[in-house]
């Protein structure tokens, strides 16, 4: 799942920075943007998308998690991502929240966003001091941040009902679509495309040649802390002089599998570079993607429902926390029994009085 979401957001800084019709040309030697973006999901903690931030948001290698708590984790790392600058938006409980979503994508980073870069070379999320408050000042207004939308969804029992195909379909056309990320239990992919019923996917559990011998670690990071509105660079492996051989990060080829094969858990992913992108993808959803399947693959409203309570947009943490906690939230028997109340053992009269009867 963690490379998978990797794939994800590799496709989406292409957008953003390069743009829909880039096309990899092997033996070229990546340069500019393009080259910034492929160091920032290096297998070093430098890196700000590798692996290493990942599991130090709080999901752990080597375990499987469904889409909403990973999700939560590349919430979290964008806020580090001042270079684009990326507004994160995480639908719940199947209910898309225009509003909520339009407040997230026009609510800049506070200015006193600051990040430390410790002694260890890592971007330490617990000493973020980002506000987090439900009501942005005028000053926190922007009139629009590049938006990636998640729609975590459960499309049936044990596999996707059939019903939603049309509407999955419907869903690749569109232009802000950039996959989706499920697969089976305990093997994550990354779909980019259906051909019939048979989807289109990138495993990322092929081996790989790792790069990071060659190209890791080029120089130390100055320590201390730096303001996130002077960096024009992401935080991530500085680009050093030599060459970087981008052959690994792609495949030559694509795999396939049958609609009924998947999992029904999975969580959709738009990108939406503007305003204007956005609301095209409101009327597309409505006039197209909803109505090819009954019932439609997720509900969308322009304003919140009463029974829900009030939208926090999530700008940062300001207090210190523990990342085990978000790591037991992703745990399969984690458990929350906030609510519940632990009832002592009394003694029942009916049962009393049914044994005095056995007894007589």
């Amino acid at each position: 799942m963690l490379r998978c979401a990797q794939m994800l957001l590799g496709e989406v800084l292409l957008r953003r920075h390069i743009g829909r019709d880039f096309e990899w040309k092997e033996g070229v030697p990546p340069t500019g943007d393009y080259e910034r973006i492929l160091r920032m999901f290096l297998d070093e903690k430098t890196a700000l998308y590798s692996i290493h931030q990942i599991a130090q948001m709080g999901v752990s290698e080597g375990k499987t998690i469904y889409p909403l708590p990973f999700h939560q984790v590349i919430k979290k790392l964008a806020v580090f991502d001042s270079w684009s600058g990326i507004a994160v938006h995480v639908a719940l409980d199947n209910i898309l929240v225009l509003n909520d979503v339009r407040t997230i994508a026009t609510l800049a980073p506070p200015k006193d966003a600051i990040k430390l870069i410790t002694e260890e070379k890592n971007v330490d999320e617990s000493y973020m001091t980002l506000v987090n408050e439900s009501v942005a000042s005028d000053d926190q207004k922007c009139d629009w941040r590049p938006l990636l939308l998640l729609v975590p969804l459960r499309l049936g029992l044990t596999s996707i009902n059939r019903c939603y195909l049309p509407a999955i379909e419907n869903f690749f056309k569109l232009d802000s679509c950039v996959g989706i990320i499920g697969g089976r239990p305990n093997h994550a992919l990354y779909f980019i495309g259906i051909a019939g019923e048979k989807l289109v996917y990138l495993d990322p559990h092929y081996c790989r040649p790792s790069i990071i011998e060659k190209y890791g670690n080029t120089r130390c990071l100055e320590d201390g802390f730096v303001s996130l509105e002077s960096e024009d660079i992401p935080p991530s492996v500085p680009i050093k002089d030599e060459g970087l051989d981008d052959t690994t990060f792609h495949c030559k080829m694509l795999l396939h599998m049958d609609y009924d094969q998947v999992d029904p858990s999975l969580a959709l992913a738009f990108f939406c570079e503007s305003a204007d992108a956005f609301e095209k993808l409101s009327r597309d959803l409505r006039q197209d993607v909803f109505p090819s399947s009954e019932p439609p693959l997720f509900e969308q409203l322009e304003t919140r429902p009463k029974y829900l309570p009030p939208f926090e947009p999530y700008t940062g943490v300001k207090a210190k926390i523990e990342m085990k906690e978000f790591d037991d939230m992703c745990a399969p028997n984690y458990v929350i029994d906030d609510g519940f109340e632990v009832l002592e053992e009394t003694e029942d009269p009916l049962t009393d009085l049914t044994e005095e009867a056995l007894q007589s």
